[in-house]
């Protein structure tokens, strides 16, 4: 049985190019990994009659292996990630009326939102079709829509002054990328902010084999199709990672970067603070 220290190092010797052969792998150690979540699950639950929170495996489709304490800390922790953000710029939560999780998920920040009191209206969409219908059913202070995988979105112009896009241009290639900035730019208000999460630094140095470290800082963004989820996420929803200086040069096209955040999202990945012009 390979260990969490020997998987790590073993992904770090393979070359990207050939992540789809440890395709088995990954879907190994997931089945395991959901029978004991599944497992934890029935014994919390039934300590805490009446708790509404997703199934392990749309949690585990989102954040991966996590109990549900786990799920709901992380939930909190992304809210105070997403303050933090805001005070680079000189605002906060209390400032936003209208917010949208794009790309939510189960809903692991709508409900971490919800407990806050905040005067927000709440929207989230995503195109995992079935967390939607979870969301629906467990999270009315919300609308909650299915998205297309691409643009356009289902909300009309200008109606968000924050979106936040958490793990969201982590997975997608350049192109989609590019679409949903503009798709973002246009649902945003003038001067309305995007929170998006990147995978940076401290998610590829340590983690990648040396050469392709080096051709992703000589290309600014890189994205590797595993083959780890198929049959879980879409084929076109993947792995990206990018350096500061792409972000910064790249998006300014669509956004004015007002601010970047090492290790801003979960002490994990980066998180980029972009304002729409008026």
């Amino acid at each position: 049985m390979l260990t969490e220290k020997l998987w790590r190092a073993t992904r770090r010797l393979v070359p990207v190019e050939l992540y789809p052969l440890l395709a088995p792998v990954h879907r190994w150690r997931r089945r395991r990994r959901l029978r004991q979540l599944q497992d934890d699950d029935r014994r919390y639950l039934a300590e805490h009659p009446g708790l509404r929170v997703p199934p392990a495996e749309l949690r585990y489709n989102v954040v991966g292996p996590c109990t549900i304490p786990e799920f709901l800390r992380g939930g909190q922790q992304t809210a105070r990630d997403i303050q933090s953000a805001l005070k680079t710029v000189g605002a906060s939560l209390d400032r936003y009326s209208d917010f949208l999780d794009f790309g939510c998920g189960c809903g692991r920040v709508i409900l971490a939102l919800q407990d806050r009191n905040l005067r927000l209206r709440i929207a989230g969409c995503d195109v995992d079709r079935r967390a939607i219908d979870w969301c629906r059913q467990n999270l009315p202070c919300a609308e909650v829509l299915a998205s297309d995988p691409l643009p356009p979105s289902p909300f009309r112009q200008g109606a968000f002054d924050l979106v936040w896009a958490g793990s969201v241009f982590t997975h997608l290639d350049e192109e989609r990328q590019d679409r949903w900035l503009d798709e973002l730019r246009r649902i945003l208000k003038p001067r309305g902010v995007l929170l998006a999460s990147v995978h940076g630094p401290h998610c590829w140095e340590p983690r990648l084999p040396s050469w392709t470290v080096a051709k992703l800082k000589r290309k600014g963004m890189l994205f590797v199709r595993t083959g780890a989820d198929a049959g879980i996420h879409p084929d076109w929803y993947q792995v990206a990672w990018h350096t500061e200086e792409y972000l910064r040069a790249h998006w300014a096209r669509v956004f004015e970067v007002r601010s970047y955040i090492p290790r801003g999202f979960n002490d994990e990945q980066d998180l980029v603070v972009a304002q729409k012009s008026v």
